[in-house]
């Protein structure tokens, strides 16, 4: 696509690793781990007994230290919202803070900005409830001769499930949520698209305020790989094995690496054209100054077949990759000698990593890169978003940020074991899922 005229004045992010960008990105700069047994986790999920042994599907990267008192208001609301949404609630109002808007909420008519100019796009994905929920209603189902019986189960739950149970699972109830908050009356839709859904949710945003039908985005994204039935789903990605410690068991680009770590996130940004935030005053974190998107279908997708087994290009698609960015760079007129930082969304898939590192070293083999999800393991349809965030914050903090490994990687890829200054003014965030789709982003200095 064509240059963009979009800035960032704001975002915010919830995270294993930390709260708010500051405190986020200073994790990243620690070579924080998130990565944890489950026995350590408070959001009220499954956790393994105490003679479990420490396997592969009891670790993974929870918000430990998450309170959603602190951030949602009202308070009530948080009665038809589950995490997802909560940390989503969260991670939009510190941006939203940061933005400068706090002081003109609830929007209204007679402000400079009016509920009309402001909309909120999210990227989302399936909320899983917990077990427990639909617990009597099973019970309720069971017939004389002790069998579940399917034909009983809807009208077990008409009267075993809470009413407001389809509110707290809904994945547009993110997007909601929000601009009811701060009563934007502007574009209001979600997307639904695994990895790259925050990433997409921002590209519509830039859309809507080119078409001027907003002069303010709330774009944000939430998702996690550890909600209590969630994992019971894991047949799409193979599980990483446990390391020694358990804090580096998340090890994108490690020729040792099985698979992949689960954790949970939201992430959010606040985007306006460059002359709104001028006229108001906003600070510019960063520019968005190109993004691209490549569909080429993964081996499974063209098979109509989902696996984790380790065949060769089953997952992922190195040509979407690197024709995204390829085409990125050539819409932000720069070359890859002036790429400062590549936050890429290596996860531990040696399938997808492969895939994602031959792209990277076609494009831009010289650049510095970072992996998020080695931190916080991988939070679905957060990771794009959160790898946005994290290119914005390297431009203001002028920051490569290490990458946590295991041990130094033997492979081809730009990983830095401690922080080093960054003096180039470019940053390329490139997210992409198994079945073939990539989106690039280049981030600029203000």
């Amino acid at each position: 696509m064509p240059r963009s005229n979009v800035v960032i004045t704001g975002l915010g992010v919830v995270s294993s690793i930390g709260i708010g960008g500051d405190a986020f990105f200073d994790g990243l700069l620690q070579k924080r781990s998130g990565i944890t047994s489950l026995a350590n986790r408070t959001d009220g999920c499954a956790v393994p007994s105490s003679s479990d042994p420490v396997t592969a599907h009891w670790i993974g990267g929870p918000i430990i230290d998450f309170e959603p008192k602190q951030y949602v208001r009202p308070r009530k609301s948080l009665k038809v919202m589950c995490r997802e949404i909560q940390t989503a609630f969260a991670a939009s109002h510190l941006a939203i803070d940061q933005s400068g808007l706090t002081p003109l909420l609830p929007l209204n008519d007679a402000a400079a900005i009016k509920p009309v100019d402001v909309g909120t796009v999210f990227g989302s994905e399936m909320f899983y409830g917990s077990p427990v929920d639909m617990e009597d209603a099973v019970k309720a189902s069971v017939s004389e001769d002790g069998q579940f019986d399917p034909a009983m189960f809807g009208g077990a739950a008409m009267k075993k499930v809470t009413p407001l149970w389809m509110l707290k699972h809904l994945p547009n109830m993110p997007a909601c949520h929000v601009g009811i908050s701060i009563n934007a009356h502007g574009p209001n839709n979600t997307l639904v698209m695994g990895d790259v859904s925050g990433v997409a949710a921002v590209i519509e945003s830039i859309s809507c305020l080119e078409r001027g039908i907003a002069k303010l985005m709330i774009a944000g994204a939430t998702g996690t790989r550890i909600n209590t039935t969630r994992m019971n789903y894991r047949a799409d990605l193979p599980l990483a094995s446990v390391a020694d410690p358990i804090e580096f068991s998340s090890r994108p680009h490690d020729p040792e690496s099985q698979g992949v770590v689960g954790g949970e996130a939201a992430a959010t940004l606040v985007l306006e054209r460059s002359e709104d935030a001028q006229k108001r005053d906003a600070t510019v974190l960063a520019r968005i100054v190109s993004y691209a998107s490549c569909f080429i279908a993964s081996g499974g997708m063209r098979k109509a077949q989902r696996s984790s087994e380790p065949e060769p290009q089953s997952r992922g698609s190195a040509e979407a990759m690197k024709r995204s960015m390829v085409t990125a760079l050539a819409d932000a007129g720069i070359k890859a000698e002036q790429v400062g930082l590549v936050v890429c969304h290596g996860m531990g898939d040696p399938v997808i990593d492969l895939a994602e590192r031959t792209a990277l070293s076609e494009v831009v083999p010289d650049a510095p890169v970072v992996a998020t999800i080695a931190s916080l393991g991988h939070s679905g349809a957060a990771s794009g978003m959160v790898d946005l965030v994290t290119g914005a914050l390297a431009l203001v903090k002028r920051q490569v940020p290490p990458t946590v490994q295991h041990a130094a990687t033997a492979t081809s890829i730009g990983f830095r074991d401690a922080a080093e200054a960054m003096s180039l003014n470019h940053v390329l965030c490139l997210s992409h899922t198994s079945e073939g789709n990539a989106i690039t982003v280049v981030l600029e200095s203000p």
